[in-house]
């Protein structure tokens, strides 16, 4: 008996409540607390699988390993597999962190509970949501074959579980309207609204503005017709004049047909022709990527970044070829013609023939190298006139005539104290060969 009139020894075993209650809570065994650690873990498995897999994109979902494609291709039966464990787990959870609590109502048992609610909301939802979301291709990845043989076994009592789903979503369809997406013209009035309140510069709207229209621009509205496009035929007919006519007009890429614009084998890098002016076209021509003039100017650009492509070939409904359509082709419909600037400042490359060259003296030398496959690494110079200025020595006049390696170059023509134009010929031992 623990009353007042208990003895000394009596009053020694019974205690305080106090201290009866903590005597309680630490002789909770050992593997209660493992299975608690365990129940959370599995708690935050499937809240990380299950946000993860929903929340991969179109794109990471073809990219995906097929264990991830067939899994999401049942979302509805993925969805009540996952529930229905993470269910079944936080129940269990609960269950056994009651035996954490004294059995007497006190402070000490409200703190527990709470102690234990909070674990499950931190470890078993919040953070593994957020792992999910940031890691979601790696999470679906390893969540992937798990999830599959979940499904497999469960599939007896989701499978009634979805009729009775179904039967109420069909009953609810006509009460509930549908939701609609996010669509241009909310995304518009949100940027405006942000343009309004300072969070945006009118350049960063503007700028976002045209990437939501890029999804509404077709190929064919930015490719250039294949009336306008620059072929080279394998068999090397026209060669010469074809590669005169890329450099005029500073194309870095041509495509090779074989017979017609309709036969497309692949793209041909300018530098390689004019690095290698004997080989054969066929053994310089590179894979080209084919897109339909139907796709999105937003769609194209994510599928030339995936290819680490610049550009692509467009095919019309029938399987011919309607232009050629480049990366730079949609950036301009971004931020306005690329090359309008830098060519009224740049002239053209004129091909003189035999190895011969006519460039600008203001020519970059970044484009020099580009449009001869040269290697000239610049120093105090950053133009062709400057190039041939450093090397000379002293104030150039027509006439001068200098040597760098390979190159053999004379001033054609002076304005003021500014080389114009400068003459160029290209010594190519390997071609000799």
């Amino acid at each position: 008996m623990c009353g007042p009139s208990a003895g000394a020894s009596s009053r020694s075993r019974c205690g305080s409540p106090a201290k009866n209650r903590e005597a309680r809570v630490a002789d909770v065994p050992l593997w209660i607390w493992g299975v608690l650690a365990g129940l959370l873990a599995l708690s935050g498995f499937f809240s990380s699988a299950e946000t993860a897999l929903f929340s991969l994109t179109e794109r990471e979902r073809k990219a995906s390993a097929p264990s991830v494609r067939r899994l999401i291709a049942r979302p509805s039966q993925l969805l009540i597999s996952v529930l229905l464990l993470n269910l079944l787990v936080n129940v269990l959870y609960f269950a056994y962190a009651g035996r954490l609590q004294a059995g007497e109502s006190g402070v000490r048992d409200a703190v527990v509970g709470l102690g234990v609610l909070v674990g499950l909301l931190v470890f078993g939802e919040i953070l593994p949501k957020t792992l999910g979301l940031r890691a979601r291709q790696r999470v679906a990845h390893f969540a992937a074959p798990i999830l599959t043989a979940v499904v497999w076994g469960l599939a007896p009592i989701t499978r009634p579980l979805r009729v009775v789903l179904d039967a109420i979503h069909r009953v609810l369809e006509g009460w509930i309207p549908a939701e609609r997406g996010i669509t241009a013209d909310v995304l518009e009035r949100v940027m405006e609204r942000g343009e309004e309140e300072g969070v945006l510069l009118a350049e960063e709207a503007d700028l976002l503005a045209e990437v939501i229209e890029l999804d509404e621009i077709r190929v064919r509205e930015i490719m250039t017709p294949r009336v306008d496009v620059l072929f080279l035929d394998v068999s090397g007919d026209g060669r010469e004049e074809i590669v005169a006519r890329a450099l005029e007009e500073r194309i870095p890429w041509l495509p090779v047909v074989d017979g017609g614009p309709d036969h497309v084998l692949g793209l041909v890098p300018l530098r390689e022709l004019l690095r290698h002016e004997q080989r054969a076209i066929a053994q310089m021509v590179m894979p080209v990527k084919f897109v339909p003039e139907v796709a999105s100017a937003l769609d194209l650009l994510y599928s030339l970044r995936e290819d680490r492509a610049s550009e692509a070939v467009v095919i019309d409904e029938w399987g011919g070829t309607a232009g050629i359509v480049t990366a730079e082709d949609v950036f301009e419909e971004l931020v306005g013609d690329l090359r309008a600037e830098d060519e009224d400042r740049v002239a053209p490359v004129e091909v003189l023939g035999g190895g011969h060259y006519r460039v600008a003296g203001g020519l970059s030398i970044r484009d020099w190298n580009d449009a001869l496959g040269l290697d000239i690494v610049p120093s105090e110079f950053e133009t062709v006139g400057g190039f041939v200025t450093a090397l000379l020595g002293r104030m150039p006049r027509v006439g001068d005539r200098v040597r760098a390696g390979d190159l053999e170059m004379k001033v054609h023509e002076m304005r003021g104290r500014r080389i114009a134009t400068v003459d160029i010929g290209i010594d190519r031992g390997e071609d000799r060969r």
